[in-house]
Parts: C-alpha cells; sequence; structure tokens
C-alpha cells in the first residue's frame, strides 16, 4: 500500500464518532488496569470489541503530551482515524476519544 495515499485519505476523514464515554467515577474504577496504561492495548481492544475489526497495522500521525492520533488499516481492509486521550490523573490511563473511518477502495 501506499503510505502517503493512506495518509492522504487519513486526513479526509472529518466524520467522527464518539469513542468511550466514561465519567469521574468510571476513569476511576479502570484506572487500575494495567492494560489502560498501553495506548496500543486500548487501540487493539476497541477495535475488536466495539468495531469488530481486526487490526492489520497501524502508524501514529500525530501525539501530543495527552493525546494521539492513530491511523488504522483493518485486516477486512477500512481505514480508521483514531483519537486517544491520556488521563494524567487518572494514573495515565487511555481510553478512545474519537473515531471515524471508510471501506479502503480497490
Amino acid at each position: 500500500m501506499d503510505r502517503d495515499k493512506l495518509v492522504d485519505q487519513y486526513h479526509l476523514i472529518h466524520d467522527f464518532n464518539s469513542g468511550e464515554e466514561f465519567d469521574s467515577q468510571k476513569l476511576s474504577e479502570i484506572q487500575n488496569d494495567s492494560n489502560r496504561q498501553d495506548y496500543k492495548k486500548v487501540l487493539d481492544d476497541f477495535l475488536t470489541h466495539h468495531l469488530e475489526k481486526e487490526m492489520e497495522s497501524f502508524q501514529t500521525i500525530h501525539k501530543s503530551e495527552h493525546e494521539r492520533h492513530i491511523l488504522v488499516i483493518t485486516k477486512d481492509q477500512w481505514l480508521f482515524r483514531v483519537s486517544l486521550k491520556q488521563w494524567p490523573d487518572y494514573k495515565n490511563i487511555w481510553t478512545v476519544d474519537m473515531y471515524g473511518g471508510f471501506p479502503l477502495s480497490q
């Protein structure tokens, strides 16, 4: 796959769905889950359980102190733009903030 083309398509995604929405009580409950401290595990779990997709590859497109924006390709050839948020007040756990995607054209 042409990586430059994928990145261009990634930037075309402007229609987003909410990811995981947690209130402060739920964040307190999940802050001790060690899997939540690894953004890769959070990303894989979200795709597998919430979107019912199997990840083929991913690439961080942008990161800042408490955010990470990731391009994901699934095995059934979907491209997703996933934004992750890190919560420093809750032991630096990660959650999926929002996502959007579409099937890749063949």
